[in-house]
């Protein structure tokens, strides 16, 4: 099982640089199965250890720079749980309901598998970004900067995902991808 588990992390990695780069032959990368569907789930735990790290480093970074940020802005546990459900759990449930209403249900596998390995490699670049802090390779104005550019970046990635993923047009895609993270930004500003 885990041997199957960092065959299709691998493969999913390999798969989101493929599509990223527009490369034409990018979908072989993933199983888009319903076996595949639930394997891409194996990200959850497989990334577990960058998001550790992730949490680790904001919560570094803040408290290294307590001048510039507030001792609230730090992640607690519950607040390291509720992300990590975010990112895995949100999604599935606003993207089904994004494909339904655009009659697209077909296509929600594809989107789901590919999404699953964009938020693994994701994960691991933010943690990658954050490490520069520490290690000292990066100030507390670089770090702000490199995240800022990541958000910007990360807009550009998620389009692309529904693009690729789901076929769609240029603008549509510009739809599909927005609806999910406009409701994360919602249930974050709630929370």
């Amino acid at each position: 099982m885990m041997r199957q588990a960092l065959q299709d992390m691998r493969s999913g990695v390999v798969g989101v640089f493929a599509l990223l780069m527009f490369k034409k032959d990018w979908r072989k990368h993933f199983d888009v199965s319903a076996e595949g569907v639930a394997r891409s789930f194996s990200g959850v735990i497989l990334a577990l250890p960058a998001f550790a790290f992730l949490i680790y480093g904001v919560n570094y970074f803040y408290a290294e720079n307590a001048a510039a940020y507030s001792s609230e802005m730090r992640f607690t546990l519950l607040d390291a749980v509720i992300s990590w459900a975010r990112f895995w759990l949100l999604f599935p449930v606003v993207a089904a309901g994004v494909v339904m209403v655009m009659g697209l249900k077909d296509r929600f596998a594809s989107w789901l598998v590919v999404h699953n390995w964009t938020v693994f490699v994701l994960v691991h670049v933010q943690a990658l970004l954050l490490a520069l802090y520490p290690a000292g390779l990066a100030d507390p104005g670089a770090i702000s900067q490199a995240m800022s550019l990541y958000g910007m970046l990360r807009l550009f990635v998620h389009w692309r995902v529904a693009h690729g993923s789901m076929a769609l047009p240029p603008v549509m895609a510009i739809v599909a991808a927005g609806i999910p993270m406009i409701i994360d930004r919602l249930i974050l500003s709630v929370t």
